[in-house]
């Protein structure tokens, strides 16, 4: 045997630059943006300076904002700390986004499937899409005032926010069902009548994974627009919750937890986001 024969394999080279490059993109570059969103807010901070309303500095804003993140986990009624509150309103952005994708992923497999029931829907999805989420609420009021005269407080005070994720939300999913369903190749369709299968079959066998990523595409878009829409309705509702957090530290003056609120409510959108692509990546195996 010869030398050569007895040599193991060549073990691939790792380009240790290509690597620390890629990396250092992905940490540098965010970096600029956030230092260039800190020095556009000191400029405008510093300009507001000495007037009636003052924009508080990012110093200023961390400085007021550190005894709320001691009390970050505070459980004091009515004085709960922001990660209590932020549970608060993603309880009924919960609520209303899982009402809302009941409703939406059922009734898109009956747009996409039926031709009469497209005619009949659709006009009313195109209307309702473009209504603001706040012209909702008077009616999410009126109806929960009406109907649940005998619920319990917190049912009654939480259905108006709710009512509003439902209505607001669910386009999304809906039309992306609809879309998913529209999609299916008409193959699929011939095989399942060529073997005859039943109605049921269909669904599980044909409709539901064909239109999963579609599905997942309009959860996204409507779980952005449920954690939207609650900071709103709580801004008018008042009770507990972030956004209710907001309004009234605006009233009091403070700026600064302001600030430290719209930081919150940002970065937990974005965890809401990724909650759904891992899911989404889970279910595909796919990267998104």
């Amino acid at each position: 045997m010869s030398l050569a024969s007895q040599q193991s394999p060549a073990k691939p080279k790792i380009d240790i630059q290509k690597i620390v490059g890629r990396n250092g993109e992905n940490i540098i570059l965010p970096a600029l943006g956030l230092f260039a969103l800190i020095i556009v807010w000191s400029i405008i901070a510093k300009m507001t300076e000495g007037g009636i309303s003052q924009l508080p500095s990012p110093i200023q804003t961390f400085q007021d904002s550190v005894p709320y993140l001691q009390n970050f986990f505070s459980t004091t009624q009515g004085d709960e700390g922001i990660f209590f509150l932020t549970l608060y309103s993603l309880l009924r952005v919960a609520v209303g986004f899982a009402i809302a994708v009941i409703i939406a992923v059922p009734l898109g497999f009956l747009i996409g499937t039926s031709e009469k029931a497209q005619k009949m829907l659709m006009p009313l999805v195109q209307i309702g899409k473009p209504i603001s989420p706040l012209a909702w609420l008077p009616v999410g009021i009126v109806v929960s005032t009406a109907l649940l005269t005998d619920a319990p407080r917190m049912v009654a005070q939480n259905t108006p926010a709710i009512f509003v994720i439902v209505v607001t939300s669910l386009w999304p999913t809906l039309i992306n069902t609809a879309l998913g369903v529209k999609s299916i190749p008409q193959d699929y369709w011939n095989v399942s009548k060529v073997l005859n299968l039943s109605r049921s079959k269909v669904v599980t066998k044909i409709m539901i994974p064909s239109t999963l990523p579609y599905v997942f595409a309009g959860m996204r878009l409507s779980l952005g627009i449920a954690w939207l829409v609650i900071v709103a309705a709580e801004m008018l509702t008042g009770g507990t919750g972030i956004g209710f957090f907001v309004w009234d530290t605006y009233n009091t003056g403070e700026i600064s937890l302001v600030i430290l609120s719209l930081f919150v409510i940002g970065i937990v959108g974005l965890l809401l986001d990724q909650f759904v692509a891992v899911i989404e990546h889970l279910a595909f195996g796919k990267n998104n």
